[in-house]
C-alpha cells in the first residue's frame, strides 16, 4: 500500500486550512462575524460537542479559528491548536489550565518578560508556587523539581538575551525525574522565536508550543493573535481553560493569521538571510561589545542552535561598549530613516528599541549593565539597513 507522502512545510502553508466547507470557493476563508450560531433541528441544538470540533457560538470558535488552528497542526506536527486573541492569552491559558493553589512551576528565566510577572503578580495570589531556572540550565533541573512541580515552562532562544538550552537534554531529565516522583509533568515551550518552520517542539517530546502569532504568522503589524499547539493528553485541558476564561480569538484576526501564513516561509527565509549579514556586521562594529544571535558561529549558544534548528528568527540584541544615558540614545534612535521603535516585532518592518533587563534575572552574560538594543531585521533591503544603522552609530 501507498504511504501518503508528508507535504513539504511551504505546501501546507500555502493549502492548509482551507476547507470547501468554509471558503464556498473563495481562496480565502472569508471572516465569519458572528456570534450566533444557528441550528437546524433540536436534536443538532442538544448535541454538545465535547471535542469543539465543531463552531457552536462565537466564543468557542469560528470557521476561521478552526481554519487557522487546523493549518498550524499540520505544520506543527501538533494533535490540535487553539487560537486566542494575543500571545499573553495562549500563554495564559496554557499555563493555567495546569496550576492550582499549592502546585509549583519552574520558570526559565529566559522567558518573555510578562510571563514571569504572571507567576510574579497574579498566579502567585492564588496559591501557585513557582521558582525561575536558567536559560541555559542542563541536567541539574532534577534538583529544582519537587513533588508538587506541575509544569516546566521553557523558551529558546531567551527573550532579549538569547540562550539556548540543550533541549533534549534538558526534556530527557524532565521525563526520567516525573517517572520517580510519580507523575507526569507537563512541559510548555514558547517558539515564538523560530516557528515549527526552524524548531520542531513536537519531535522532542515537548507537550504544549506556544506561538505569540501577532508575530510572524500575522507578519504585517495588524493583528493581535495567538495559538497554543496541543499534544493529545494536553488540547481539552487548555481548551477548557480558554473556554473558562472568555479566551477566544476574533474572526477577523484569524482571517488575517489565514493571511499571513501563506507567506509566512518566504518572508521569515528572507528576514533570516538579512538578519545573518546585518549580525555579521554589527560584529566587526567596534562600539559592539557583543552581538546576541545564536546562528552567529562565534555565539556561545552556536552549537546547540545548530542541533536544534534548522533556521531563525530575526530577532536579534546587540551589547554595546558601555552604559549610555538617555541623551546619548536620543542621537541613536530618533535619527534613523528606516528603523522604526515599536513594541513586537516579526512584521514586515524593522524595528530597533532599547532593552531594558529586569535587575533580578539571571544571564550567562557579563555586560548586562551595557546598554542593549534590540533589533528586529524586516524585509527591507539589508543594505539600507546597514546603512540606517552605521549613521545611527556615528551619531552616537
Amino acid at each position: 500500500m501507498n504511504k501518503k507522502k508528508k507535504k513539504n512545510s511551504r505546501t501546507i502553508l500555502a493549502h492548509s486550512g482551507r476547507s470547501e466547507d468554509y471558503a464556498r470557493g473563495a481562496v480565502n476563508i472569508p471572516p465569519y462575524r458572528s456570534s450566533t450560531v444557528l441550528f437546524k433541528t433540536l436534536q443538532e441544538y442538544k448535541d454538545w460537542d465535547h471535542e469543539y470540533a465543531t463552531y457552536r457560538y462565537g466564543r468557542l470558535g469560528s470557521p476561521n479559528s478552526l481554519a487557522l488552528e487546523e493549518a498550524y497542526t499540520e505544520l506543527s506536527g501538533a494533535y490540535r491548536s487553539i487560537a486566542t486573541n494575543s500571545g499573553m492569552s495562549a500563554i495564559n491559558i496554557a499555563i493555567s489550565a495546569f496550576m492550582e493553589s499549592g502546585s509549583h512551576a519552574l520558570i526559565t528565566e529566559g522567558a518573555y518578560e510578562p510571563t514571569a510577572e504572571l507567576f510574579s503578580g497574579h498566579l502567585s495570589k492564588f496559591g501557585v508556587e513557582y521558582d525561575f531556572i536558567s536559560p541555559t540550565i542542563g541536567e541539574e533541573i532534577i534538583d529544582l523539581i519537587k513533588p508538587n512541580t506541575k509544569i516546566i515552562y521553557l523558551e529558546a532562544p531567551s527573550s532579549n538575551t538569547f540562550e539556548v538550552l540543550d533541549v533534549k537534554r534538558v526534556i530527557d531529565a524532565i521525563r526520567k525525574k516525573s517517572k520517580e516522583i510519580g507523575h507526569e509533568i507537563v512541559i510548555l515551550f514558547d517558539n515564538t522565536w523560530a516557528g515549527p518552520l526552524y524548531f520542531r517542539t513536537f519531535e522532542y517530546d515537548i507537550d504544549v508550543e506556544i506561538q505569540a502569532a501577532t508575530k510572524y504568522v500575522v507578519g504585517h503589524s495588524d493583528a493581535m493573535l495567538g495559538i497554543v499547539a496541543c499534544n493529545e493528553k494536553t488540547y481539552l485541558k487548555i481548551k477548557n481553560s480558554a473556554r473558562n476564561q472568555g479566551i477566544c480569538a476574533e474572526p477577523d484576526a484569524c482571517y488575517l493569521g489565514l493571511r499571513g501564513l501563506r507567506t509566512m516561509a518566504v518572508r521569515m527565509e528572507a528576514q533570516f538571510e538579512s538578519a545573518m549579514q546585518i549580525a555579521n556586521w554589527l560584529d566587526s562594529n567596534p562600539m559592539v561589545e557583543k552581538v546576541l544571535f545564536p546562528p552567529l558561529p562565534n555565539s556561545e549558544h552556536y552549537e546547540n542552535w545548530k542541533k536544534y534548528f534548522t533556521g531563525g528568527g530575526s530577532l536579534m540584541s546587540v551589547i554595546l561598549d558601555k552604559k549610555y544615558e538617555d541623551e546619548d540614545l536620543e542621537k541613536y534612535f530618533d535619527g534613523m530613516g528606516i528603523f522604526s521603535m515599536g513594541y513586537s516585532w516579526g512584521g514586515f518592518e524593522s524595528l530597533a528599541t532599547p532593552v531594558r533587563i529586569q535587575k533580578e534575572r539571571k544571564s550567562s552574560l557579563d555586560q548586562l549593565k551595557n546598554t542593549i538594543v534590540r533589533i528586529h531585521v524586516g524585509l527591507e533591503d539589508p543594505e539600507d539597513l546597514i546603512s540606517d544603522l552605521d549613521s545611527a552609530f556615528k551619531r552616537l
